[in-house]
């Protein structure tokens, strides 16, 4: 026993590091790059020399792997539930790049990306049983300019990032799909799809691995005598694949014994018993009238067949199983079959039995009935017996008519005739069914339009449809597109048809004509629904003609409470305290901040400060005193301006008051944005060219699929349930963030209590947690709670909730 468990065991641990098998493909060299001229890319010194890298750049590129190769890709994947995504790259600093991707079209089904804007390595991948996309952000700058080594593995539910061969995480994600179903799935390199999300710098050595420790391809100094999860799910299953396997096998085994003991009772040579008989195997015999087989000891039995007989009273025998037939009778030349009686006069009958011809006579004086009539009356019929009456109702004295037949007297008997609808001798009638011929006695006689239907006795002229009956033969159409019988939708023409109609949409609208839909060439973004042609519905917080602008939340009275600024953000919008107020987390308001109590005014040490609502002021007590500024650990003159940060932002000193706002460019200033422009900031010098990249077209960004929108850098918008910014023409989305400063437990400037303002899309889970409605208590001690961990500073962020 113990060595077939060794047996088993070694068995499937063969089974199992033969599944668990490591295969690879090299993804660089399936592209061919070094025998073909692909635009924005060319070859540059790589990490390791041995291997050819690659530099990408531009925005014009497409290294889509195909064919076979893809195939191979494909099957890798499929086939394991363990791989690895391994590549040596050097990326450009604030480049947004995806590095490897199966994609169709503008929507991935797994994806490495890498977040030079927000220095992030992505996983966006498509979960087994699911159909929207899910994305897993690592926070590391990969995009910095140097090299590295990335291998991304994925073992059955869990995720391991390793950079320059040191594991940074490991995290449990729900199992990716590797069905690989999806329509149009293509696998590109360096991109997500021929325009988004270039890779922009140099990549070598872009490998999939499929099998457990695929990292120990690029790194095989690194440990891997621990077992993956994907290797312990794998030999979870086949322990479970194998202990199934046993127990089918066990009941096998039970049943075959079962059976062998059973025919250890039998008798070897199957025979039969029957009534103290034993009939051997495949013997027959006849019991009464049925004929029986012993067949592996089974008895059968089955009457026994008779041959035809060809006589028209056939005769059974006692003690015999099958009828015959008895002679013929010849009288005066003719036949007569068994049983057939002759008249061959009056009061005179013969009957055939077995060829003998017996024949007797009836006394009419005793035989007949009485009658009711006088003799005189009384009358006789050639071939009958006994004499008649005149007029009597033969068919009260019973008959034998069909029910769907009527009984008619005659002078001496009565007869049976079939209605109107059967045919039939009287005796026995059947339906007619008039449908199979027109016109005549027997067929129907509809009409225009008409369709017949048999029914019992008769026939019904039933109306096509799209036609009214005129009469109870003859039918007229009907123009349904004259009433509201149609079933056309409001947005459809109808029209009219011989014997039915026809619904067509209108133009701008697409479907069967039943069912009409308005048509948004491009659809609706951000869960907006198309209402008429061309036309988008849009949700709160989204605007434009097709839903892909982000509305500004900040231009309603009353977004944020007094003091407070109110910034924009796509499909949503936070607040923050003015200048010189700061949060205050027991209240949720913006309350004065005193900058000379606290040593954040700017008064020369000569002046005296006084605090003042959102500000402060210099005032001389004695002398000498000044009124300049101290910015900055030096003094600056009053009435002085000067520029920080290249110009981008004008400061000037004002009886010892320094301030800084930002320069206004010069497209601000010429009406070409959203932003508002201060009266102040107009007279302000214009900003240099390097503080307004918004300004420059070349830096803008293209939608994702709306090619006809575009977006200035610094601008954002919604894409695929995650926010996407543009900046300096590059394009990066990142998964919306949860802010927790406000805790569910913030009133508007009335005191009344409300729930947070959460990013809600149609078609998008809700990101953030569903906000709870605390009371007053609560919420005061949830207040209390944060403000001794967290101690607010001036101009500090929060959700206005």
């Amino acid at each position: 026993m113990a060595g077939a468990r060794a047996l088993v065991a070694a068995c499937c641990c063969w089974w199992w590091l033969a599944k668990a098998a490591a295969t690879e493909l090299d993804l660089l060299g399936a592209l061919s790059l070094h025998n073909t001229s692909h635009a924005g890319v060319s070859v540059a010194p790589g990490m390791q020399p041995q291997r050819t890298a690659y530099t990408l750049e531009g925005d014009t590129r497409s290294l889509q792997v195909e064919g076979t190769a893809f195939e191979r890709a494909a099957e890798l994947l499929r086939r394991s539930p363990e791989f690895t995504i391994l590549a040596a790259l050097r990326q450009e600093p604030a480049n947004s790049g995806t590095i490897l991707s199966f994609s169709h079209g503008y929507n991935r089904y797994l994806e490495v990306q890498s977040s030079g804007r927000r220095d992030e390595v992505r996983l966006h991948y498509v979960a087994a049983g699911a159909s929207v996309p899910r994305v897993e952000t690592f926070p590391f700058r990969l995009a910095d300019g140097a090299w590295h080594r990335l291998a991304l593995a994925v073992s059955g539910a869990q995720a391991t990032l390793l950079v320059d061969c040191h594991p940074l995480y490991r995290r449990l994600i729900p199992p990716p799909d590797r069905n690989f179903t999806q329509p149009q799935l293509a696998l590109w390199v360096g991109q997500r799809n021929s325009k988004h999300s270039l890779f922009k710098g140099t990549l070598q050595d872009v490998r999939l691995v499929s099998g457990p420790h695929g990292y120990l391809v690029q790194c095989p100094g690194l440990d891997s005598e621990c077992p993956t999860c994907g290797q312990f799910a794998l030999l979870q299953a086949t322990v479970q694949e194998l202990t199934s396997h046993i127990h089918d096998l066990s009941l096998k085994l039970v049943g075959a014994e079962a059976r062998l003991a059973r025919l250890e009772q039998c008798d070897c040579q199957k025979s039969c018993y029957s009534n103290g008989t034993v009939h051997a195997d495949g013997a027959t015999w006849q019991r009464d009238c049925n004929r029986c087989s012993c067949v592996h000891g089974e008895i059968t039995c089955r009457p026994v067949e008779c041959d035809r007989v060809e006589c028209k009273n056939p005769v059974l025998h006692p003690g015999e199983c099958c009828p015959t037939c008895l002679r013929r009778c010849l009288l005066q030349g003719e036949l007569y079959e068994h049983g057939d009686r002759y008249t061959p006069k009056e009061c005179a009958e013969c009957v055939c039995h077995d060829g003998n011809m017996q024949c007797t006579r009836t006394d009419p004086e005793t035989a007949c009935p009485p009658l009711p009539c006088d003799p005189a009356d009384q009358f006789t019929v050639p071939g009958e017996c006994c004499k008649f009456c005149p007029g009597v109702d033969y068919c009260s004295m019973g008959h034998s008519c069909d029910e769907n037949a009527t009984c008619m007297n005659l002078n001496t008997k009565y007869t049976c005739k079939c209605n109107q609808g059967f045919r039939g001798d009287g005796i026995t009638c059947e339906d007619v069914d008039e449908c199979q011929e027109a016109g005549g006695r027997f067929g129907h006689h509809c009409h225009s339009f008409t369709r017949c239907v048999n029914v019992v006795g008769s026939y019904v002229c039933q109306c096509l449809p799209g036609y009214t009956r005129r009469d109870k033969f003859n039918c007229v159409e009907v123009d349904e597109c004259v009433g509201e019988a149609h079933g056309c939708h409001t947005e459809a023409v109808c029209t009219n048809t011989p014997g039915s109609y026809t619904c067509q949409c209108r133009d701008g609208y697409t479907g069967d004509g039943y069912t009409c839909t308005p048509i948004c060439t491009g659809g609706c973004l951000n869960g907006g629904t198309c209402s008429a042609p061309e036309r988008c519905s849009c949700p709160r917080g989204f605007g434009g003609a097709r839903c892909e602008r982000d509305a500004d939340e900040c231009a309603a009275a009353g977004a944020c409470v007094p003091r407070a600024l109110c910034v924009n953000t796509p499909g949503s919008y936070y607040c923050v305290c003015r200048d010189g107020y700061r949060r205050d987390p027991q209240r949720d308001h913006c309350q004065d901040v005193d900058e000379c109590t606290e040593g954040f005014h700017t008064c020369h040490s000569s002046a005296r400060c006084v605090n003042t609502d959102g500000s402060f002021k210099c005032e001389c007590d004695t002398q000498p005193c000044e009124l300049s500024c101290s910015w900055q650990g030096r003094v600056v003159a009053d009435g002085a301006r000067w520029a920080e940060g290249s110009g981008c932002h004008a400061c000037s000193c004002n009886a010892g008051v320094a301030s800084c706002v930002r320069a206004p460019c010069a497209c601000d200033l010429h009406g070409n944005t959203s932003l508002t422009i201060q009266s102040a900031e107009a007279s302000l010098p214009v900003a240099p060219a390097a503080c307004c990249p918004h300004c420059e077209p070349r830096y803008r960004c293209r939608h994702q699929e709306m090619h006809h929108v575009t977006f200035r850098s610094g601008e954002r918008w919604l894409y695929q349930c995650q926010i996407c910014e543009c900046l300096l023409g590059e394009v990066d989305c990142w998964e919306p963030e949860c802010d927790e400063a406000g805790g569910g437990c913030c009133t508007d400037a009335g005191g009344t209590w409300r729930a947070p303002h959460r990013l809600e899309l149609a078609g998008c889970a809700p990101h953030c947690p569903a906000c709870q409605v605390p009371t007053r208590t609560t919420c005061g001690r949830a207040k209390l709670e944060r403000a001794r961990h967290n101690s607010p500073r001036t101009g500090e962020l929060w959700l206005d909730i």
